[in-house]
């Protein structure tokens, strides 16, 4: 879309997630991108344009297994996978996700920039 600005850095992460809507659920192990804000996954099982949806990741570390879960809502939907939105999710969740984020993206200030301005909800 020409003059479209994301509000939020994407990072490349490879985990689990799982996709739950009141019809369908999406196991995939791709997420072509995460960020604050949302996330894309790979996947052949297309979901319906519009549908709510509770979103499961699983972070693997060495000594630890942290799960986050966030409610979403699927805004595109191409060939090769899912866009998801994020509408709600626990401060747990967020703190977990602003992490992961950070430690994966090029420019973590940026990251923390778009946080704490999510956390103040400044424009």
């Amino acid at each position: 879309m020409p003059g479209f600005k994301r509000k939020y850095t994407r990072v490349d992460f490879e985990t689990t997630v799982k996709v739950a809507t009141a019809s369908a659920e999406v196991l995939a192990t791709r997420i072509r991108d995460i960020s604050l804000g949302g996330l894309f996954i790979m996947t052949d099982e297309p979901l319906p344009l519009g549908a709510q949806c509770t979103v499961y990741l699983d972070l693997k570390g060495p000594a630890s297994l942290l799960h986050i879960k966030v409610e979403g809502e699927v805004v595109r939907v191409e060939e090769n996978g899912v866009g998801l939105v994020f509408t709600k999710m626990d401060a747990d969740s967020l703190i977990h996700l602003h992490h992961l984020v950070k430690i994966h993206a090029q420019d973590p200030t940026r990251i923390d920039n778009e946080y704490y301005k999510e956390l103040l909800e400044v424009d």
